[in-house]
């Protein structure tokens, strides 16, 4: 398997064939799609000889809809895919793994998404008699659904007003609903795509008639975690899996270790909700977020939760702020969170050169993780200590992990009491 949730395979001539839909070690029957340069593309037909980890996929949009890839594979072996994607990123960017790795699943890996976005489904009369879904699979054409077994049940349970929504509120350049769930589930906030074509007055008035419904906002909502509470705007990053975010942000905090009264850098910070958790103890918690309607509600979270004399936001670029931030203080810890991409050059090469002690790296990309660690750690000045798969999208390919690395030409600062 490699990354992307595809079975590398080849054909008699030996050319590299990837396959969607398969199990590392089936014999199956495939139906090639395209090639792209020396590579083949393609969709199993038919399992001849089938894994014992393949199932039958619970969902009936399956594989129509192409939100989950991994639906047929039982959920142990998808755990044990993922770390066996991270281990080939890593090896083919000739970084050493550590001598442990672990894996932390979901104890219920269904319904956990609390944010979604739904692509409007024009009906026969357009707006007015609309469904919701997603994309098919291999397509920009979506398809309606009336349930989606990933997302929260706050979203689903919602459609049929969502779809009301649509068909009395909404214009036909209605796109999406994009969808969050606070207030522990009570509430729905919804943001329309493009801006301006629902109706708020309708949108109103359906908030002040949802009688025994999950209440509706436009506006922000609240989502808790660990006693914190934090203002969340449908612009705003978030884990979208607020419940298995505990366990990510676990992994994060033991490998910071105690931070007491140290200095922390949250680098690519979101709204702040684990520099929150940091400043509990820490002396200072630098957050940089470059994206400002983020860094503001980040300042607002933290007044919010009393810790705003000890949390500062920097919305400029990491890559500027890191090597600023140090020419004026010490910093003694160093938290990575970047998106997709990862970190940019000037980020890891600025680490390698100057860095502290301990960084902590939160990726979502294997292939983009293993590219920084190898300026960090295959080249560079640093060791990983632990690596940790925290599963935050099951059902599909995607995959998230916590690296802790130790910088070797330098003497750990101990948490001061």
């Amino acid at each position: 398997m490699v990354h992307g949730g595809l079975c590398l395979a080849h054909d008699d001539s030996g050319a590299v064939v990837l396959v969607e839909g398969g199990i590392p070690g089936e014999l199956v029957e495939v139906e090639l799609r395209f090639r792209k340069k020396n590579i083949w593309f393609a969709t199993v037909r038919d399992a001849i000889e089938s894994s014992s980890d393949r199932r039958e996929a619970p969902c009936p949009y399956v594989p129509e809809c192409g939100g989950c890839q991994w639906q047929h594979i039982t959920y142990s072996r998808q755990l044990e895919l993922k770390l066996e994607i991270v281990r080939d990123a890593l090896r083919r960017a000739k970084v050493s793994e550590p001598d442990v790795m672990s894996v932390h699943g979901m104890h219920d890996p269904w319904r956990y998404r609390w944010r979604g976005e739904f692509h409007v489904v024009p009906g026969e009369h357009g707006a007015r008699d609309a469904g919701l879904g997603f994309n098919r699979a291999r397509s920009w054409r979506p398809i309606a659904v009336d349930d989606c077994l990933i997302h929260h049940e706050s979203l689903t349970s919602s459609l049929p007003l969502l779809r009301e929504l649509v068909r009395t509120g909404g214009t036909d350049e209605l796109r999406t609903l994009h969808l969050t769930a606070g207030e522990d589930g009570a509430e729905l906030l919804v943001r329309e795509r493009p801006r301006g074509t629902i109706d708020r007055d309708v949108v109103d008035r359906m908030a002040a008639t949802a009688t025994g419904r999950v209440r509706l906002s436009t506006d922000s909502t609240s989502l808790r975690w660990r006693g914190h509470s934090f203002r969340i705007t449908p612009e705003a990053f978030m884990q979208v899996n607020w419940t298995q975010m505990d366990a990510l942000y676990q992994s994060v905090l033991d490998g910071l270790g105690d931070v007491t009264g140290l200095h922390v850098v949250d680098a690519f910070a979101g709204v702040g909700v684990l520099a929150v958790e940091l400043a509990m103890t820490a002396a200072q918690v630098v957050c940089m977020e470059s994206n400002r309607a983020a860094a503001r509600l980040g300042v607002l979270n933290a007044q919010l939760n009393d810790v705003a004399e000890r949390v500062r936001f920097v919305a400029v670029p990491v890559e500027r702020a890191l090597p600023q931030l140090a020419s004026e203080t010490r910093i003694d810890r160093v938290l990575l969170d970047p998106p997709r991409a990862g970190c940019g050059g000037a980020v890891t090469a600025w680490l390698a050169l100057a860095g502290p002690e301990r960084v902590v790296y939160v990726s979502c990309d294997p292939a983009t993780l293993a590219r920084d660690l190898h300026v960090l750690v295959g080249s560079g000045p640093y060791v990983i200590e632990t690596l940790s798969i925290v599963d935050m999208f099951p059902q599909t390919h995607h995959v998230e992990s916590v690296t802790t690395m130790r910088r070797q030409d330098a003497p750990e600062r101990s948490a001061i009491p």
